[in-house]
């Protein structure tokens, strides 16, 4: 007898089925031969009639807690009113405010301090500024640059007077901000225009805006025009340009001398400790 056709004979194992998991036993319930109301035998059971763990906790909540009331072991119990609401105060504070830390901090650097003022706040309180942002220029930052430098530090007349005569056609643009600048500061900080001279101009690239350019045969072009404004996550201006006084002047200058004359005198050959000294050669 062949070799494999004894094998066909010998007896085979037996195999003990596989207990089914519960959930498929539920969706054999469950499952059913209707489709859309046709075909199938009126004895399954349908799905709303199976009643499974997840209904009847269902059923049970349903029957003690009422819509919008809360359940009996809840941590806001005591805060019910008559109707089943709870109650809200309208002036809700913390109650561990005392414990909060910034009130404690400003009380004690003020007492470190003892009243006696920063050097940032002195000067806010001595000295005036004023700063004014100008509007959108229809012109490139390259344009407008060398004109906020050529102002930067002159007196305000005199950076109204380079203005009028300047051959730049942003230079109108820029002329009629320092009017406005200097009317400002007049009128807001009590400024004297003869003593008021501009310490900052800078500009910054704004954003760009397209036009079309018609062309023969019926094609466009789409230009980008190119805008100055502020240096600012929003654009709000050409030019920027910070007003003071002659004494803000004078004391940046005071204050130049002074750090000179502390400053240790330069010598060509300072006497330095020497390190590492040994009995070899470093060379």
């Amino acid at each position: 007898m062949n070799t494999r056709i004894a094998f066909r004979w010998l007896p085979r194992p037996v195999v003990s089925p596989l207990r089914p998991h519960p959930t498929s036993i539920l969706l054999q319930q469950i499952r059913h031969k209707s489709w859309f109301g046709l075909g199938g035998s009126k004895d399954e059971p349908k799905p709303a009639d199976v009643t499974t763990p997840t209904n009847d906790v269902l059923a049970d909540l349903s029957n003690t807690v009422a819509r919008g009331d809360l359940a009996g072991n809840t941590l806001f119990e005591d805060d019910l009113t008559s109707e089943g609401l709870p109650t809200i105060d309208p002036l809700i504070r913390d109650p561990e405010r005392h414990k909060w830390t910034w009130p404690k901090r400003a009380d004690a650097r003020e007492h470190r301090r003892r009243g006696r003022l920063t050097k940032k706040e002195r000067i806010l309180q001595t000295e005036k500024a004023h700063t004014a942002k100008s509007h959108f220029f229809k012109t490139s930052l390259k344009k407008l640059g060398p004109l906020a430098r050529q102002i930067a530090g002159k007196n305000i007349d005199d950076a109204i007077v380079q203005m009028r005569f300047s051959v730049k056609k942003a230079a109108g643009d820029v002329l009629g901000h320092l009017n406005q600048a200097r009317n400002e500061a007049v009128l807001k900080r009590a400024m004297d225009p003869k003593v008021t001279y501009i310490e900052q101009a800078w500009v910054g690239r704004g954003e760009y805006k397209t036009e079309m350019s018609h062309r023969a045969k019926g094609r466009m072009d789409q230009l980008r025009l190119p805008y100055t404004s502020l240096p600012t996550p929003v654009p709000t201006g050409g030019i920027t340009v910070v007003l003071k006084e002659e004494a803000t002047k004078h004391r940046i200058a005071a204050e130049k001398e002074a750090k000179a004359l502390r400053k240790k005198p330069w010598v060509q050959l300072p006497s330095r400790p020497i390190y590492g000294q040994t009995q070899y050669y470093r060379w």
